[in-house]
Parts: structure tokens; C-alpha cells; sequence
């Protein structure tokens, strides 16, 4: 007697709606990298110019697997939005969230740095995994019911949003807060304005860096975790928490940062097609 065929694949997601969302990633692939050439031009500078040494088939290679994985994050945060609470898990696993855990006992605040490497819009799911208020920053869209609809997406498991025009002043107050310990989540790899004077050797050149994430940890005395994302499968990811700092006070001008771009640096270079290459990170900057 044959078996009944599975409606789960061997991630646990079920069939349908991973077959979805891989033709819809596969659709955005071939409008992006061979109908549209996205970005094209700032992906291969990019690459060439961090990694130069790797010969050029193997650049092209990675841009073509960017534009793969391009794919993936757009269809990402509806697939995550629309999967069932143990499939989220699935998708995206927390390796060592016993770290936060160790901080939130000891009522201790936490500046997250995450990247725009892997996923980030799983992270939404951060209040099911650690017990802390969690906030982020979101840019408003002008179209009202577009953005009403990503910010009923973005909160809908409990983060708590605060309008990146007011980020920095309610960021430090929510972890100057007393009572229950908050995480402020910061991307901070985002490219600062132009008139930006400080600086880190990022993949051998000379990168402006924002450094409003280690102002807030340094203002209110939170602890530094990196969070360091790494692509399991199609869809699905691991996250590791690793401390760069526990005492933020003490650290001189420039160390959190520093370590932040070096832990970065080092989680794309296992695999470079994951960070965000189609964004002009070094614009305003002479690239070698």
C-alpha cells in the first residue's frame, strides 16, 4: 500500500507555501538579474572592490547568487508573516538566546547590532524568543494604507516600532526605562550621512560609519551583543548572540563600533552573497 505523500517538506514547512514562495523568488530572480540588471553596476563595484583577489569568475558567481538570494529577502518577510508560529521557528533559529536570557536576569538593558547580512525581518520574531521590550527603528512610507500594512507586519509579534526621524531619543529612553529590562535592535551598517567623520577599515577601505549605537550603549550603560546571521537553507536561518561589550562606558571612542565592522566583516566573508551589495554603501568614498 503506498504511502501518503507529505504536505511538509524536511524543514517542516508546508509544501505549498514554500512552492510559493520559491516562484515567487525565482521571479524577482530573473526580472532582477536578467530583465532589469539591478544595480548592476554598484553590485560588481562592490564586490570587486572587497574582494577583489578572488579572481573574477568567482565574483561573478556571487552576483549571480546574490541576485538569488535577492529573491529570497523580498519574498521573506510574507512568508514569515503568513507561517504558523512553529514553522517561524523553522525559519529562523536562535542558537545561544541564553546570553540575552544571562543579561535580562541580571535586569540589564542590550544595544543589538544587526546587519543587513541574511535576514533581517525575521527578527521581528525576538519577543517570542527572549522575554526583554523590543525595539526597532521603521522609516514611515507615504502611502498611508501601504504603511499601515507594514507596520501591522513589522509589530505584529510584539516589537515595538519608533520612527527613525525620532530613533536615537527614544531608543535611550526605552533603555533608560525602570521595571522590565529592554533590547534596542540597530541595523548599523547603514550608510551614515555624507558629512560623517568617523571612519573604519571595512574589507580594506576607508568607510564612513554611523555611530549612534554605541552613543546609545555608552549613554545608558547597556550591553553590546553582535548578532551574527548565517543562511542555512533556502528561507531559513541560524542566528548566534556574540557580547562585544558589557560595559560600554569604559570602552574608548570607536572600540564598539570597531568590533561591530570587524565581526561583520568576518560573518560576509563566509559567504558574500548574502550581505547587501546593491546598496552604494561606499558612495562619497574613493573606493581603490
Amino acid at each position: 500500500m503506498k504511502e501518503k505523500s507529505s504536505q511538509t517538506t524536511a524543514t517542516g514547512i508546508s509544501k505549498p507555501l514554500l512552492l510559493i514562495a520559491s516562484a515567487l523568488s525565482s521571479l524577482i530572480y530573473v526580472l532582477t538579474s536578467q530583465i532589469m540588471k539591478y544595480r548592476y553596476k554598484v553590485i560588481k563595484k562592490n564586490l570587486f572592490a572587497s574582494f577583489g583577489s578572488y579572481g573574477e569568475k568567482n565574483i561573478m558567481d556571487t552576483i549571480n547568487k546574490y541576485y538569488q538570494h535577492l529573491g529570497d529577502i523580498v519574498i521573506e518577510p510574507f512568508l514569515y508573516y503568513f507561517s504558523s508560529p512553529s514553522n517561524r521557528k523553522k525559519l529562523a533559529t536562535y542558537t545561544n538566546p541564553e546570553l540575552l536570557e544571562s543579561f535580562y536576569k541580571r535586569n540589564k538593558h542590550v544595544v543589538l547590532l544587526a546587519s543587513h547580512y541574511g535576514n533581517w525581518e525575521y527578527l521581528i520574531n525576538l519577543p517570542k524568543v527572549v522575554d526583554f521590550d523590543v525595539y526597532t527603528a521603521y522609516t514611515p512610507i507615504s502611502n498611508e494604507r501601504i504603511n499601515a500594512w507594514i507596520l501591522k507586519m513589522r509589530s505584529s509579534l510584539g516589537v515595538k516600532l519608533i520612527p527613525k526621524r525620532n530613533f536615537y531619543r527614544g531608543a535611550l529612553s526605552a533603555l533608560k526605562q525602570k521595571g522590565n529590562p529592554s533590547l534596542v535592535v540597530v541595523i548599523a551598517d547603514q550608510r551614515p550621512a555624507m558629512d560623517a567623520k568617523h571612519f573604519v577599515n571595512f574589507f580594506g577601505q576607508k568607510t564612513k560609519v554611523q555611530i549612534g549605537a554605541e552613543k546609545l550603549a555608552i549613554a545608558s550603560d547597556s550591553a553590546v551583543v553582535y548578532l551574527e546571521c548565517n543562511k542555512r537553507a533556502r528561507f531559513h536561518y541560524d542566528y548566534t548572540f556574540h557580547l562585544i561589550s558589557e560595559k560600554p562606558s569604559e570602552a574608548s571612542t570607536m572600540n564598539i563600533t570597531g568590533a561591530y565592522y570587524n565581526q561583520l566583516e568576518n560573518n560576509i566573508a563566509k559567504d558574500p552573497a548574502h550581505w547587501l551589495w546593491s546598496h552604494d554603501r561606499w558612495k562619497g568614498t574613493q573606493l581603490p
